[in-house]
């Protein structure tokens, strides 16, 4: 499995994008994808200017999924691997 988050928007719109493989992935961000990946296929955007938002990525044996997520909604344990 490989994760690629990417997260755009904030104050100066820039897209910052990181990627890790699942088997790097702390217990800890394990379980918040997936909770994530079970909670909504997709989330509203943030509202409001400057905020960000976060397109995750899953790609497995079993294809590619994508799911836009606000700051709000993302998991702060998988936030920094857009910023790493």
């Amino acid at each position: 499995m490989k994760l690629v988050v990417e997260r755009s928007g904030g104050f100066a719109g820039i897209t910052r994008r990181g990627e890790r493989d699942g088997s790097a992935l702390t217990p800890e961000q394990h379980a918040a994808l997936q909770k994530l990946l079970k909670s909504s296929s997709d989330f509203s955007p943030a509202p409001g200017a400057d905020r960000f938002n976060y397109v995750v990525e899953v790609q497995d044996d079993n294809g590619t999924k994508r799911i836009r997520v606000p700051e709000s909604a993302m998991p702060q344990v998988l936030k920094g691997i857009a910023t790493e």
